[in-house]
């Protein structure tokens, strides 16, 4: 039984390190909600957009915000990838703000790097396609190395509707630089 048991928890770590490598960055096109953020939001796929109850939400889902019940802070990161993130919630407790249950959000993400060198050969195709999601602006010929980051900052507001308690209403106003 003890063996048994011992084999099995060997198993199931050895395909727990073999996972990571299943994400394959390069395909994700640089869309950072391939990447995720959160580890319980991730761990429930696209599951975690209708819940949406951590601080992550204001990544996943800004209207989630409302059923958070607490100040909350996360903080993420992915080694030794380049991508990062963190969320800080507050929840007002003024008396009006509170029956709205309004919160305020604010996210700093590292998305997306953008590392290489063409040498001789011309940044095209999925390169070229890299490079607009990174917003990096160079010509169509260029050619050499580029070294770039793009950062995202989310301010998310969130309400109840006063007249219509089960309305959940969510805003993110993103800054990309």
């Amino acid at each position: 039984m003890k063996r048994t048991f011992l084999l099995a928890i060997i198993i199931t770590f050895s395909m727990a390190v073999d996972s990571r490598s299943e994400v394959n960055f390069d395909e994700l096109n640089g869309s950072d909600l391939g990447m995720g953020i959160g580890a319980r939001a991730i761990g429930l796929g696209g599951a975690f957009v209708s819940i949406a109850d951590d601080a992550s939400a204001t990544f996943w889902n800004p209207a989630g915000l409302t059923n958070i019940k607490s100040n909350q802070f996360l903080l993420s990161a992915d080694l030794p990838d380049d991508f990062s993130a963190s969320s800080l919630i507050y929840r007002p407790s003024f008396s009006e703000l509170e029956k709205l249950s309004f919160t305020v959000g604010l996210s700093l993400i590292n998305r997306l790097r953008v590392k290489g060198d063409s040498g001789d050969d011309t940044w095209s195709g999925y390169s070229s396609y890299l490079l607009d999601l990174g917003m990096i602006d160079v010509e169509e010929d260029f050619s050499g190395s580029i070294d770039s980051k793009t950062y995202d900052t989310r301010l998310s507001l969130s309400f109840i509707h006063p007249k219509y308690r089960n309305l959940s209403i969510g805003l993110n106003l993103i800054h990309l630089c």
